[in-house]
């Protein structure tokens, strides 16, 4: 009986720890420009789109190299508010940093366009926002419903 009990013990521990084992934290991998190319060419946007240059990534957003690993913008002309952002935060630490610098582009945003293309608000007023890992991504765009898709093709597991 003794053996009997010290065999089931040890199946249900093994089972356990199989169960535990994919309940762990798998690492995000993004190809952060993949994910910013799909955005652009699956989203009809009004405006011209251009890749924006690291530089001025960084003054527009407030961040620095210390603080991101790695990031591309996309941006409109300046007629509209549409915007793409995919940024790799330099660690898990500084994701909460990166959000609230795409927040507060959000709300820089708002304030620029309230007077000058004042149906703008709408996009900005519910942009997708999408934090996974370390990664942040930002679409200010017409169809959320379609970003959002294109966003959850590379964020799912």
């Amino acid at each position: 009986m003794t053996k009997r009990v010290w065999k089931i013990s040890g199946i249900l521990l093994l089972i356990a720890a199989g169960l535990c084992a994919c309940g762990e934290k798998s690492e995000v991998a993004l190809n952060i420009n993949e994910v910013a190319e799909a955005l652009q060419s699956g989203i009809t946007f009004e405006d011209q789109m251009n890749q924006v240059e690291l530089p001025i990534f960084y003054a527009l957003y407030n961040l620095s190299e210390e603080e991101v690993d790695d990031a591309v913008m996309i941006g409109s002309t300046g007629a509209t508010a549409e915007e793409i952002a995919v940024i790799k935060a330099k660690s898990e630490d500084m994701v909460d940093k990166v959000k609230e610098a795409v927040s507060e582009r959000v709300e820089f945003q708002k304030e620029g366009f309230e007077n000058y293309v004042p149906k703008e608000l709408e996009k900005l007023s519910d942009p997708i926002i999408v934090t996974k890992g370390n990664y942040v991504i930002l679409c200010v765009s017409e169809d959320n419903t379609k970003a959002q898709e294109i966003i959850d093709e590379y964020i799912t597991e």
